[in-house]
């Protein structure tokens, strides 16, 4: 295949997803059909594919494969942490990476988290993928709290230069070519190893091991790009709403919705395709996540400008 879209997807009992409680398998399903059939609209020569240490339910199971979604069992047997670790299950994705890269023959992929929505085709990251190694880059400072515990662990690794001050990149997209993923993944199965010699598993989950690994790439000479021109971190909650404009100026192709999302937003916007067999139009998708108009309010701008003549 020339290029492959992946996300993973683990159970096991008794591990976490995160902070919070556990939604709910169904939950997760959901978000599933709508990243990964979204997915594949907006890409429909690219292999499109869901790894799995579990079986999907109906009415998921049908829902992807209609939408040209395959399912590939996974299973969950490195990059194991223990059950009660924050994030436990989000290290999965560390082993779903590997396994694409020991079981399938692809040029480029992308690996995405589940709880978002594509919009655009990925034309351009594929361009991209030739060239580095594509991550989401947070947009936190170096004292921000999870992004110096994530360097905190990268000194404890290695000591001498402390303290670092690592970049802080998410999982939600993780691209590039077949050769530059499976050198990146290299350094995160020694970082990962590294981490485990010495007692730490990271409560920050995944993000921890690629951030140490692009850390250690970058060093190398070894290119890590930030991917924020193709996918964006909408946080759509009433305490924490952090948004922008580019979901339709310069826009990204992928959103990413986190968080209460995966059961507002997300639910609706499975409701809708699986009633109509379509996604809803972008306009009515851009309403539901409440997603600012794309220009400045008239009446403060103009009254700026007269201001602005005095």
């Amino acid at each position: 295949m020339e290029n492959l879209i992946f996300g993973a997807f683990a159970t096991l009992d008794g591990y976490r997803e995160g902070d919070a409680a556990n939604l709910g398998r169904t939950v997760y399903d959901r978000c599933t059909v709508v990243a990964l059939c979204s997915a594949k609209a907006q890409n429909p020569a690219c292999t499109v594919a869901l790894l799995t240490n579990a079986p999907v339910p109906e009415p998921f199971r049908s829902q992807l494969t209609q939408g040209g979604v395959e399912i590939w069992d996974c299973p969950f047997t490195t990059y194991r942490v223990p059950a009660d670790t924050n994030w436990a299950l989000a290290y999965y994705k560390l082993c779903a990476m590997a396994w694409v890269l020991e079981n399938r023959n692809f040029a480029r992929a992308a690996m995405l988290d589940l709880d978002t929505f594509t919009q655009r085709p990925l034309d351009d990251l594929w361009r991209e993928c030739d060239e580095a190694v594509l991550l989401y880059q947070v947009p936190h400072t170096a004292s921000q709290t999870m992004t110096a515990a994530i360097s905190r662990c990268f000194d404890a690794v290695e000591p001498d230069g402390a303290p670092h001050a690592l970049t802080h990149f998410g999982g939600e997209l993780v691209a590039g070519s077949r050769a530059r993923l499976a050198d990146f993944m290299s350094l995160c199965r020694d970082y990962f190893e590294e981490l485990q010699a010495k007692g730490i598993t990271p409560k920050e989950g995944d993000e921890a091991v690629w951030c140490g690994a692009a850390y250690r790439s970058l060093l190398a000479g070894k290119p890590v790009r930030a991917a924020n021109a193709y996918i964006f971190r909408y946080w759509l909650g009433g305490h924490f709403y952090y948004v922008s404009t580019n979901y339709t100026l310069d826009p990204v192709c992928i959103l990413h919705l986190p968080g209460a999302a995966k059961d507002r937003q997300l639910k609706l916007i499975y409701n809708g395709y699986v009633r109509r067999g379509v996604f809803p139009p972008l306009n009515k998708i851009y309403r539901l996540c409440g997603l600012p108009a794309a220009h400045p309010p008239l009446l403060r701008t103009v009254w700026t400008r007269l201001l602005a003549k005095l």
